[in-house]
């Protein structure tokens, strides 16, 4: 099911469509970039046969009438498209943004009585007249601009309508972050940057811009760009493995632990159906193919779980086989292949070592006898004693 949408700031809302018209999108498909970032518009719904006037659930052609008067947006042949004074009016402070947005909502009728019904209900605000039933069915419109809620002018609407009170004190500007593959811009803080980085990227919700593969290979990012413009978001170097996903550079994974293989497939199932083990078996090797598949005998175990792992699975009764165990002895006409010793390393001589040719013809000047100790493939060593002759 997905996530119930969330109701955002006015400039949230006039940012996403203006990028909207920027990538080309076209009227009739606007609300699904709305739908796509889970913005809900307003609690107020415009009605197209009232130019713009609201009424019920929200809707476009409210936000577009006031973007049109607002000088954000204009019709060039047949189509909507941003004009040159939209990221001007991005940067300016939010006071003068809000005073703008006013104006604009009051002009943006066609019909002139229209305009001054809005002009009249603003005048009853500024000065406390009681409100009509009508005045109650347009106020929907500064609701949206965040000057109206619950029946009575916020705190933004007494300052900017009624100029009272003041304004609280402006939140410090908050730095732009990482975490695991999204990377997160306020937009109040950071108009420019994400006006440039709308050009490689789309927020999968208002200031939150995924950094996967998918969604780069996806908008066909110039890499060098992107990377520049998240570095100076950060005001600091990118991490390494960000940067590595952005240049698609190939990648080694290093995971350190015990790995384990099961007699069977069954067993390791019917291991991990068990919630006290489950924690300690959490990571399944993957297969070379077909890719995407993990391996249904094979696990790995982080060396901090393997001792007590191993403690409960030998009260189990499960067998441990080391690696290094020795081969049991072959039968008759059976040949096992080994492929290392396991006995014991020799001690090696203390010092100056002595060449066994040397030391084969110093005994055999002597006449004496030499032990030495006779190893073959697959079997224990013998000692024996030999005595070097002349050939």
């Amino acid at each position: 099911m997905n996530a119930r949408p969330e109701t955002y700031p006015a400039l949230y809302v006039i940012f996403t469509l203006l990028n909207a018209f920027r990538h080309g999108t076209q009227r009739k498909n606007i609300w699904r970039e709305f739908r796509r970032q889970k913005i809900a518009l307003n609690p107020a719904r415009c009605n197209a046969n009232n130019n713009g006037g609201v009424r019920g659930k929200p809707r476009l052609v409210f936000w577009l009438a006031l973007c049109k008067q607002a000088g954000l947006v204009d019709d060039y042949d047949g189509r909507l498209r941003v004009t040159r004074l939209a990221r001007a009016w991005l940067n300016k402070t939010p006071e003068d943004q809000t005073f703008h947005l006013i104006d604009s909502w009051r002009d943006a009728p066609k019909n002139q009585k229209s305009r001054q019904f809005r002009k009249k209900m603003l005048w009853k605000l500024k000065y406390d007249k009681p409100l009509t039933a009508k005045d109650l069915g347009a106020v929907n419109g500064l609701e949206a601009l965040g000057l109206w809620q619950k029946g009575k002018l916020t705190q933004w609407g007494r300052y900017f309508i009624q100029g009272e009170g003041k304004l609280p004190t402006p939140k410090p500007p908050e730095p732009c972050k990482i975490q695991e593959d999204l990377f997160f811009a306020p937009l109040s803080h950071h108009i420019d940057l994400l006006w440039e980085l709308e050009k490689h990227l789309r927020p999968i919700v208002p200031g939150v811009y995924p950094l996967t593969k998918r969604a780069l290979s996806f908008h066909g990012v110039d890499p060098y760009a992107l990377i520049e413009l998240i570095e100076k978001g950060l005001r600091a170097e990118i991490p390494a493995r960000t940067k590595a996903v952005i240049l698609n550079q190939p990648s080694i994974r290093v995971a350190e632990g015990i790995v384990l293989e099961f007699s069977s497939p069954a067993e390791l199932a019917q291991l991990r159906r068990q919630p006290r083990f489950r924690e300690y078996i959490n990571e399944f090797l993957p297969w070379h193919r077909p890719p995407g598949q993990v391996s249904s005998q094979q696990v790995l175990v982080s060396n901090q779980k393997a001792k007590r792992l191993f403690e409960m699975l030998e009260r189990r009764g499960v067998y441990l086989r080391q690696q290094e165990e020795i081969l049991p002895e072959c039968s008759r006409g059976t040949a096992i292949r080994r492929t290392h010793f396991p006995q014991k390393t020799m001690l090696q001589p203390v010092g100056k070592s002595i060449p066994k040719r040397t030391l084969l013809e110093k005994y055999q000047q002597l006449g004496q006898a030499l032990d030495v100790l006779y190893r073959a493939p697959g079997c224990a060593a013998e000692q024996r004693r030999i005595t070097p002759h002349a050939s």
